[in-house]
């Protein structure tokens, strides 16, 4: 379930897609910045950990997706793609349901 979505228009040919996503026992954030180069523009996937820190466990390098996505977009549409494919394999990597939270640490 997407809990949160924000689009932010950058300069010319940037702007970014962040989703944040309550799925399988997790919070996850999903981050898909596109640049005009396309070495310069990447999607991660997130996880929140018990110690309120996001760590990254999937991405997808820009030379992928770049050349799918137009200079410059009113909305996040065209970014939808890469950032549920991102999740999804985000949501492969991590183990369902989630490990208990360790006291202490």
């Amino acid at each position: 379930m997407i809990v949160d979505e924000a689009f932010q228009p950058g300069g010319p040919g940037c702007y970014e897609l962040t989703r944040v996503h309550h799925t399988d026992g997790y919070v996850l954030r999903v981050r898909v910045y596109r640049d005009s180069y396309a070495k310069q523009s990447t999607a991660v996937a997130e996880v929140l950990t018990p110690l309120f820190t996001w760590t990254i466990i999937a991405s997808s390098p820009g030379h992928i997706w770049h050349r799918t996505t137009p200079t410059t977009a009113p909305n996040a549409t065209p970014l939808i793609p890469v950032a549920d494919e991102v999740l999804q394999r985000a949501r492969r990597i991590l183990p369902v349901p989630p490990p208990a939270a360790i006291p202490g640490r």
